[in-house]
């Protein structure tokens, strides 16, 4: 039977070599099975007629091969809720900056037609360029999300699960899975900003017919950039796998304690280094005239205020941390 031979080789061409021959094996055992059982019952020899007419009802190969595999998801019906409910807060953040964006290039003076459709073009195009960078990351994080998860530790979880639980105190080692999908979500945003749009946040107006343009960023943050990129790079890898594994260990304590302590230890030297943001003074008193000293010294300030609450709040963090391991060990 040459087309069976045929039909078994065409599906295997859709299923994974892992298992293909155990599968192609239990198709052509189960095609044989009917095909005995359709010759016995109309007493019809077995010809080619017959088997293209069995093989013809049993499916198309593409079709029974997709029924011998699980289904293929970018992002599945498990990760979907939480993809949706970040894509709508990104977006929402998007949308909130980009309209201040546009009232502060609107701010200086009253502008003729020609320079609002400039601005409001540009600032358009920017918009549309951060949704389309902000959607491809977020598909992308949730995607890695979809397989670093297995769908099998959801399902173990969901079966375990007991009413009687709702009294019981939590467990202190179990890790919030959706905390974590954040965090790896605004990691890998942070990631993509700093390393391919250098330039945002900057300040953006119009000085008559010129159209003005400042990177937020001076050139010393810059410098801390690879120290940045591999704290998250590890910050990335161990929510990965907390994500996976659902809770808390010694050695991921021990681990995030680490990392935890590098981005105080970071923020720290980033404070009492050079000025982080890049102020033209000349051009802040071009737009704000006498309050420009204000702006300056606000704009100046705002870095050194950012970096001391995150130092505090990664201290806070690091100590709990360490506050836990001893405890668990203590209770060991």
């Amino acid at each position: 039977m040459i087309i069976l031979d045929r039909y078994i080789e065409e599906i295997g061409k859709h299923l994974p070599r892992r298992n293909r021959s155990d599968i192609q094996k239990e198709i052509r055992s189960t095609i044989e099975d009917i095909l005995e059982d359709r010759t016995s019952q109309t007493g019809i020899p077995l010809d080619d007629h017959l088997v293209q007419e069995v093989l013809k009802e049993y499916g198309a190969p593409s079709k029974v091969a997709a029924s011998y595999l699980p289904a293929r998801y970018l992002i599945g019906p498990r990760m979907y809720p939480f993809f949706i409910l970040v894509l709508r807060i990104v977006l929402s953040v998007l949308l909130t900056l980009a309209l201040v964006r546009l009232g502060f290039a609107l701010f200086k003076d009253p502008l003729s037609w020609t320079a609002f459709l400039k601005i409001l073009g540009q600032h358009a195009l920017s918009f549309l360029t951060a949704i389309l960078s902000a959607f491809g990351n977020i598909v992308l994080v949730f995607a890695i999300l979809e397989r670093a998860a297995p769908a099998s530790r959801f399902e173990m979880e969901e079966e375990k699960w007991n009413p009687s639980e709702l009294n019981s105190e939590p467990d202190p080692d179990k890790v919030s899975r959706v905390e974590l999908i954040f965090e790896v979500l605004f990691t890998m945003l942070g990631l993509a900003l700093f390393n391919f749009f250098p330039g945002f946040p900057k300040f953006e107006w119009i000085s008559g017919d010129t159209w003005i343009s400042i990177p937020g960023f001076s050139e010393a943050f810059f410098q801390y950039l690879p120290w940045i990129n591999v704290l998250f790079f590890l910050q990335l890898a161990i929510d990965l796998v907390l994500i996976r594994e659902g809770i808390w260990r010694t050695v991921t304590r021990i681990l995030y304690i680490i990392i935890e302590s590098g981005f105080v230890a970071l923020a720290c030297v980033m404070l009492v280094g050079p000025s982080l943001i890049d102020l033209n003074v000349q051009h802040f008193q071009s737009i704000f005239g006498e309050s420009s000293e204000t702006i300056i010294t606000l704009f100046s300030r705002l870095p050194h205020m950012v970096l001391i609450i995150l130092i505090i709040i990664q201290s806070i963090e690091v100590v709990k941390m360490i506050w836990k391991m001893l405890s668990h060990s203590k209770t060991a």
